[in-house]
């Protein structure tokens, strides 16, 4: 039977500091006391499967080695005097870790999963660093699994992504006894909220600024008028794996000349605009902010939501897609502001006689989103390929969690698959109508491909016309 220790390990940093919380520490911050109680909501789990070489002693000193090169792992917050959240990063203390022993019978992802949930309910204290916490499965000595827990405070997704790389190069070189690989050179958060507070900082915040006063004045009121229901947000989440759209997406692409998220975000903002029966549809995007060299090695939490309006109207969805691509763009080029008073903008913005509401989010995941290369392996278009992958879609419930009336989330970790996980207020979606739109994307991007230049009709997708998805549900 699994067994475990759980250690306090000793770790030392460069300097202590205290200075302003950058402008996307103010953003989760604030997002987490609306989630409040629920203290543990924006933690995050990742892990990495290990190649069983080493000791956990090696990971351990891993682990050390990451705390004392990050300061955002080694920061903790609290407000000052005059209501200001404040960054203060610690020189040494402890983190906690965890090592399973396991038998040759027991299951490493089904430890790791009981620890994720464990941790889900074992929140931070935001004012005491480090706001992180380790596990390593250990089997015949040797580790086979690494996991942490930590507060999206700390880190945003590309942070999380660069800390296990960082944890699996640091460990290969630990247990073949080779130098640790330096530290790539990167701006700390200390130094982001010096730029931020910088005139050139400031500048850049109120240029975003004038362009979150420009989205909000063009925004719909809403896109999901209320039909009634729950008195309360009530939120349902589907999550759709399909081969059809990964092999759809590039193809769409390489002829809109596009990235593929921008094809993913194209239909997304047509299905909901026919919907709302809107020329334009606004939803918020999430941006990493990493196009300055100084953070792009940064583990921290840098990320950013930006809203971007796409013009639906045009005769073909090529010049729709083209036209989502430079909107995107000056979109990311906005990720610097003062979240505090964009809030305020958000409160006081009003269409005609209500509040604009910008509860819609597209989010992808995905690290790869370029414009791909020429397919090598055949076209599935003319040889049925599309068609035929439809037949593997799977549509079902799923535990992802958000605060927004319309929140998409667009990954592919399973090789060929692209997954879409929707989570929406049964008062803009219902569960059934949930499931449609996933379908509905999947059904116009085929038919997008297959078109070959020609517009298919997006009313004709089976959410829109009142159908029934298929029974795979």
């Amino acid at each position: 039977m699994a067994e475990f220790v759980r250690h306090r390990i000793p770790f030392a940093g460069r300097r202590a500091v205290t200075a302003p919380a950058t402008c996307a520490q103010r953003h989760i911050w604030n997002l987490m006391q609306e989630q409040l109680p629920d203290a543990a909501f924006y933690d995050v789990c990742y892990w990495v499967a290990l190649p069983g070489r080493g000791t956990a002693q090696d990971l351990l000193d891993v682990f050390t080695e990451l705390l004392g090169r990050h300061e955002s792992l080694r920061t903790g917050f609290h407000r000052d005097e005059d209501g200001s959240l404040v960054q203060q990063v610690v020189d040494a203390d402890e983190f906690e870790v965890e090592v399973w022993a396991l038998a040759a019978h027991d299951d490493p992802d089904g430890v790791r999963q009981a620890w994720e949930r464990r941790m889900r309910h074992t929140p931070f204290d935001p004012a005491r660093a480090p706001l992180i916490r380790f596990m390593v499965t250990v089997v015949d000595g040797a580790p086979v699994l690494a996991a942490f827990c930590v507060s999206h405070l700390a880190v945003d997704l590309t942070s999380v992504r660069m800390l296990a790389d960082e944890m699996t190069r640091l460990h290969d070189a630990r247990a073949a006894g080779r130098p640790l690989p330096p530290a790539v050179p990167a701006r700390q958060p200390v130094e982001q909220a010096q730029l931020e507070y910088s005139p050139r900082g400031r500048a850049l915040q109120a240029r975003a600024r004038a362009y979150w006063c420009r989205q909000l004045d063009g925004a719909p009121t809403t896109l999901f008028p209320d039909r009634g229901g729950p008195a309360g947000p009530v939120r349902y989440s589907a999550g759709m794996s399909s081969c059809a759209v990964a092999l759809a997406v590039p193809v769409l692409a390489r002829r809109w000349r596009v990235s593929t998220s921008v094809v993913l975000l194209t239909v997304v903002a047509r299905l909901l605009g026919r919907r709302a029966g809107v020329s334009s549809c606004t939803l918020r995007l999430l941006t990493a902010n990493r196009s300055d060299p100084d953070v792009r090695g940064t583990v921290a939490n840098l990320h950013s939501e930006v809203p971007v309006t796409i013009g639906l109207e045009g005769d073909r969805v090529e010049d729709v897609a083209r036209g989502a691509l430079a909107a995107c763009t000056t979109a990311y080029a906005n990720g610097l502001y003062d979240p505090d008073d964009v809030a305020r903008l958000i409160a006081s913005a009003r269409g005609p006689g209500a509040p604009v509401d910008l509860s819609y989010c597209f989010n992808d995941v995905r690290e790869e989103q370029a414009l791909p290369d020429a397919a090598e392996d055949g076209d599935p278009v003319s040889d049925g390929g599309l068609r035929a992958a439809m037949a593997d879609t799977v549509v079902a419930p799923d535990e992802f969690e958000e605060g927004e009336t319309f929140f998409i989330v667009i990954d592919d970790e399973v090789p060929g698959w692209i997954r879409m996980v929707l989570n929406a207020d049964h008062r803009a979606l219902p569960p059934s109508e949930v499931h449609s739109f996933l379908y509905d994307i999947e059904r116009l991007l085929v038919e997008y491909a297959e078109s070959a230049g020609e517009e298919p009709d997006p009313a004709a997708a089976v959410g829109i016309t009142g159908g029934t998805a298929p029974a795979n549900t």
